[in-house]
C-alpha cells in the first residue's frame, strides 16, 4: 500500500510540475483571451499641496464597471436613474466632459471610473479650462491686498465647463483615450454590441462589456503628511509616497557676466516668460497659448537682441539683459519664487560656487534689475491681433517707478508702430492689476522694478482652454490662422520687444530686422506639432531625433526624485536658446569643445549636429544655462507655508486600461456552484480511489523476491 501511495505521489508531483511549467510559459494567453488592452497613455493622477489632495486614484487591483457611452444628456441620466446595482464606467465624449456631469456622476455613487473619448473634432465652443478663475491668486503680489486680492477687479480665467476640475478630489480613475482604434473598440465593439439598451428600457442581455481602470496612487491627504510619511521610514529601501514638483529654469544673458566686474544696481533688464503648463492628464500638457506662444516669442527676441548687439558700441555694455524661462509657474510660481529666493541668498545663478581661481558668472540680485518685460499669452486669438501692455498699480504709486514704466510702455509702443511691424498696441487701464505673471514674485520683494506684462488680452483671457489638454495647435488654429500667420505675429511681437529693450539699454534706436530670417515657424512646429522636427535635430543629433515622439513633448513641470531628472522639453529649450543666441565656433572638434568648457567658466559650451548634414558637428559657446526650479518650501522644510508653493506629485504604480465581457451575477453564481460541485466530486472520487488503491494500483512484484 505504501509503495502504491508513493507511486501516486510521484505521478501527482510530475503533473504539478508540468502544469507549473505551462503556466509560466503561457501566462498571458488566457489573460489575452479575456481582456482587451486599451490605450492607457493619458490618465488623471494625484497632486497635493500644503492643505489638500487633488486628482484621481484607483483601487489597488483597479476599478471595474460596465461601460456606458455618454453622448447625450439622456445617457448621463440613464446612469443616474439606474437602480440595478450595476457599477458603471462612463465613457464621455470630450464635449460632455465637464464639471457639471462629473460632479453628478461622482455624487451618484454608481460610477467607478471615467474614460474621456477625444476624437478629432471641433473644440468645445464654451471652452474648457480646469484651472480656477483666479490662477495662482494665493501666492502672487496681490494675495493679501485689500483691493486686488481674489481677482476683485478682474476674474482673469472666465468661468467655463471645466472650472476648478483640476482642484477637485475625484473618487475614481479618469483616463483619456485619443487613439481612434481604441475609441472604436470602446464605442462599437464594446458598448454598441453588448451594452446598448433597448430604446426606453434599461434591460440588456448578458454578458455586458466592462472595463478595468488601474492607476493606483500612493500619496494621500496633503504634502505635509505625504513627505513626513516618506521621511519617517528608516529602511534599506525607503518608500517614497510623493515628490516635490521640480525641474529647471532656463536663463541666458546678453553679455557674459564675471565675478571680476561688479554689476551695477538697476542695470539689468529681465525679459521673461513661463515654460510650463498643466492639464489633468499625465503626458498631455501642450500649452500652445498658455506658455508656448510666450516663450517662443522670447526665444526669437533673444536671438534678435544678440544680432543687434553686434553693431553696438562697447561703452553700452554696462547694461545687460537677462532672459529667463521660468518653470513650474502654473503651480504657484515655483520657478520665479526659487530665483528670487536664490537672489536673496546671493546664489543666483550659481549655487555653491567652485573654489576655482577662474572667473565665474557674477551673482545677480534684485537690486540689479531695472526693468522687467514679461511675455504672457501672446498668440493672435479671438480674431484680434492687438497686443496689450499691463502695468502694476501698486509699484507705480511711486512717481519714479511710474515714470520709468511709462517710458518703457512708450518705447514698446513706438517700436510696435514701426512701418515694418505695424502692430496694434494698447495699454491696459492703469488701475487694473497685473494678470497672473512671474514678475509678481519679484515685485513682492522689490517694488522698484519697472514692469510691463505683454499679452493678447485686456481683461479676461482670450484663451478658453488655459492650462488644459485642449490648449493645442487646434486652439491657435481655431480662428482660421495657419502656422505661418501665427508665427508672423509672434515674430513681430518679438521684434517690438527686442527693439524696445535695445533702446532701454543703449539709448539708441534699433535697426529694422529681417523678420523672415527668424525660425519662428520651426519653433512652433517643434513645440506644438512634432518633437521630431529638424530644429531639434540640429541642436541634438539627427539620429536621436528620428527616435523622438511625433507628438510634442508635454510641458508639465514634473518631478526629479534622484536629482538628475530633467524634462526633455526643458533640455531641448536650453539647447535651442544656446543655438539661437550663442556663437557658432567653426573648425572646433568635439574634444576641443570640451577642453574650451574646462578652461572658460563664463560660458557654456554645447556640442550639436548643426544645420549642415555634411559637417561632423558644431561647437556652440553661449551664456545659456539652467537653474533649479524647486520651491524654497522644500529647502526650508516648511510645507505649511503660505509664502512658497508646496506642490508635490504622488508616486504611482503602472497604469492600465482594459475591457472584457462580464457575466451576470446569476451566471457567476452558477459557475461558482459548478466549480464547488466539481471539486467535491473530485474529492470524493480521489477518496474512493484511495480506498481501492491496492486493487487499482497493484505494484509489480520485484524481481528476485
Amino acid at each position: 500500500q505504501n509503495m502504491a501511495l508513493s507511486y501516486r505521489i510521484r505521478i501527482f508531483l510530475i503533473q504539478v510540475l508540468f502544469i507549473s511549467i505551462i503556466d509560466q510559459v503561457l501566462p498571458d494567453r488566457t489573460s489575452l483571451k479575456i481582456y482587451q488592452p486599451i490605450q492607457a497613455d493619458f490618465y488623471c493622477f494625484r497632486r497635493l499641496n500644503g492643505t489638500h489632495e487633488f486628482g484621481c486614484s484607483s483601487e489597488r487591483s483597479g476599478n471595474v464597471g460596465v461601460i456606458h457611452v455618454v453622448s447625450t444628456e439622456e445617457d448621463v441620466q440613464f446612469i443616474l436613474d439606474d437602480d440595478s446595482g450595476i457599477k458603471y464606467v462612463a465613457a464621455l465624449r470630450s464635449d460632455f466632459f465637464n464639471m457639471g456631469n462629473m460632479t453628478k456622476l461622482q455624487d451618484s455613487g454608481r460610477v467607478t471610473g471615467v474614460i474621456v473619448l477625444r476624437s478629432r473634432q471641433n473644440l468645445p465652443d464654451e471652452g474648457f479650462s480646469p484651472d480656477s478663475t483666479c490662477p495662482n491668486d494665493g501666492f502672487g503680489l496681490y494675495s493679501d491686498h485689500n483691493q486686488y486680492s481674489s481677482c476683485k477687479k478682474v476674474s482673469w480665467n472666465p468661468k467655463n465647463p471645466g472650472t476648478d476640475m483640476f482642484f477637485t478630489r475625484w473618487n475614481f480613475p479618469i483616463f483619456l483615450v485619443d487613439n481612434e482604434t481604441s475609441i472604436d473598440i470602446i464605442v462599437n465593439k464594446c458598448f454598441n454590441e453588448h451594452n446598448l439598451p433597448d430604446k426606453g428600457s434599461h434591460e440588456r442581455k448578458w454578458p455586458l462589456c466592462a472595463a478595468q481602470l488601474r492607476s493606483r496612487m500612493s500619496a494621500a491627504k496633503d504634502s505635509v503628511t505625504c513627505i513626513r510619511r516618506s521621511e519617517n521610514l528608516v529602511t534599506m529601501n525607503p518608500l517614497r509616497y510623493c515628490d516635490p514638483l521640480t525641474d529647471r529654469n532656463v536663463i541666458s544673458t546678453l553679455y557674459a557676466t564675471t565675478t571680476e566686474k561688479a554689476v551695477s544696481n538697476r542695470s539689468v533688464v529681465v525679459v521673461g516668460a513661463r515654460l510650463d503648463t498643466f492639464s489633468m492628464f499625465d503626458g498631455l500638457a501642450p500649452g500652445a497659448d498658455s506658455s508656448v506662444s510666450g516663450f517662443v516669442t522670447l526665444l526669437i527676441a533673444a536671438q534678435m537682441l544678440n544680432q543687434l548687439k553686434v553693431a553696438q558700441k562697447p561703452e553700452f555694455e554696462k547694461n545687460n539683459v537677462l532672459f529667463v524661462l521660468f518653470n513650474g509657474e502654473a503651480f504657484d510660481y515655483i520657478g520665479s519664487s526659487r530665483i528670487v529666493y536664490d537672489m536673496e541668498k546671493g546664489q543666483f545663478p550659481l549655487v555653491g560656487r567652485s573654489a576655482s581661481a577662474k572667473a565665474q558668472p557674477a551673482n545677480l540680485a534684485l537690486q540689479h534689475i531695472s526693468h522687467f518685460v514679461e511675455l504672457s499669452q501672446v498668440a493672435p486669438l479671438g480674431n484680434s491681433s492687438t497686443v496689450y501692455l499691463h502695468t502694476d498699480p501698486v509699484s507705480t504709486a511711486s512717481a519714479e517707478v511710474n515714470q520709468t514704466v511709462n517710458n518703457l510702455v512708450e518705447q514698446i509702443t513706438k517700436a510696435a508702430q514701426a512701418q515694418y511691424l505695424e502692430l496694434t498696441v494698447e495699454a491696459s487701464p492703469h488701475e487694473q492689476p497685473l494678470p497672473p505673471s512671474s514678475v509678481q514674485r519679484f515685485l513682492k520683494k522689490d517694488k522698484n522694478i519697472a514692469t510691463v506684462v505683454i499679452s493678447n488680452h485686456d481683461k479676461q483671457f482670450l484663451n478658453r482652454y488655459y492650462n488644459s489638454y485642449l490648449d493645442s495647435w487646434e486652439n491657435l488654429n481655431s480662428t482660421g490662422l495657419d502656422l505661418q500667420a501665427v508665427a508672423k505675429h509672434l515674430t513681430k511681437v518679438a521684434a517690438a520687444v527686442a527693439s524696445a529693450v535695445f533702446k532701454v539699454i543703449t539709448g539708441e534706436d534699433a535697426k529694422d530686422l529681417a523678420l523672415d530670417k527668424f525660425r519662428t515657424v520651426e519653433l512652433l512646429e517643434c513645440y506644438i506639432l512634432n518633437a521630431s522636427c529638424a530644429l531639434f535635430g540640429e541642436v541634438t543629433n539627427k539620429a536621436s531625433v528620428s527616435a523622438m515622439r511625433s507628438k510634442p513633448f508635454p510641458l508639465y513641470v514634473s518631478v526629479d526624485p534622484n536629482g538628475r531628472t530633467i524634462n526633455p522639453s526643458t533640455v531641448l529649450t536650453r539647447l535651442v536658446m544656446a543655438y539661437l543666441t550663442g556663437e557658432h565656433l567653426k573648425k572646433v572638434t568635439k574634444e576641443n569643445c570640451t577642453s574650451l568648457a574646462d578652461a572658460d567658466r563664463l560660458h557654456q559650451y554645447s556640442w550639436m549636429d548643426g544645420p549642415d548634414v555634411n559637417e561632423t558637428g558644431l561647437c556652440v559657446r553661449s551664456t545659456t544655462m539652467m537653474t533649479l526650479a524647486r520651491s524654497p518650501a522644500h529647502e526650508l522644510k516648511d510645507w505649511s507655508t503660505r509664502e512658497y508653493s508646496t506642490w508635490t506629485e504622488s508616486v504611482w504604480e503602472e497604469a492600465s486600461l482594459q475591457v472584457f465581457l462580464m457575466p451576470s451575477f446569476r451566471q457567476e453564481v452558477s459557475v461558482l456552484v459548478g466549480g464547488i460541485s466539481v471539486f467535491l466530486i473530485s474529492l470524493l472520487t480521489v477518496h474512493c480511489v484511495n480506498q481501492q488503491a491496492l486493487v487499482l494500483f497493484t505494484p509489480r512484484a520485484l524481481v528476485g523476491i
